[in-house]
């Protein structure tokens, strides 16, 4: 009994501390550095701080509502925009992401995601479409799975798409999307080998409860620093 009691007591101290160091919508920059309202067309522009300005857009719509780009980016296949005085075309579709009032949404799935957790390792929340099996009930069916037969004899499985909710990682060095895990965490903390070690000396199956923390640490210690001539 007093063990479970002090297990629960420093569950409870963990959770306190991530709460305490809920801060997950401030971004973690370089000091004199604000992030700009716009359209990211390509990965680099988010990567330099330099969107397209809501100004240049040539679409219809009030660009003084708050939620101009977004509606933009959502209501349209296409987007209009100027670019040195001559006016350009662009696939929505490839379009990387925006900043809008200071928030950063990136795409995937055809949509727009907020990210939640900003800095060298970021993180956000997006409903994706995943392909599950399900028992077609003949033989021994053994219910759901992501492969192989699913029943036994003359068992057999039926792909079934369905959505679900996935966190993800976003790298903000390489640009690269990957599923919010340990494992893939682990690779961006390496560039960090006393912040890897430490992540590593905790007990596999626990590390999952530890990612937001060290993300955190790591975007302290490599604040996100944009060039200075993105203007």
């Amino acid at each position: 009994m007093k063990q479970f009691l002090l297990h629960i007591f420093f569950c409870l101290c963990v959770t306190a501390n991530l709460f305490a160091q809920d801060d997950s919508l401030s971004p973690t920059l370089a000091p004199d550095y604000v992030l700009k309202d716009g359209v990211y067309l390509t990965l680099k522009d988010f990567q330099t701080n330099n969107p397209l300005p809501k100004e240049n857009i040539a679409m219809p719509g009030d660009k003084t509502q708050a939620d101009f780009i977004s509606k933009t980016l959502t209501d349209n296949k296409e987007i209009f925009f100027m670019y040195k005085g001559s006016q350009y075309r662009g696939d929505v579709s490839k379009v990387w992401g925006y900043c809008q009032n200071g928030n950063i949404y990136v795409r995937k799935e055809d949509k727009y995601w907020r990210i939640t957790v900003f800095g060298s390792i970021s993180h956000f929340v997006a409903t994706v479409v995943v392909t599950r099996y399900v028992s077609n009930g003949y033989g021994m069916g053994y219910g759901m799975g992501y492969g192989g037969m699913g029943g036994y004899g003359m068992g057999g499985s039926t792909p079934v798409k369905q959505n679900e909710t996935h966190e993800f990682l976003l790298d903000f060095k390489t640009g690269t999307i990957a599923e919010c895990t340990p494992t893939n965490l682990e690779v961006i903390l390496s560039r960090d080998m006393p912040l890897y070690e430490q992540y590593m000396k905790i007990k596999k199956r626990k590390r999952k409860d530890f990612m937001i923390l060290y993300i955190r640490r790591y975007n302290n210690e490599h604040p996100v620093s944009f060039p200075k001539d993105t203007n």
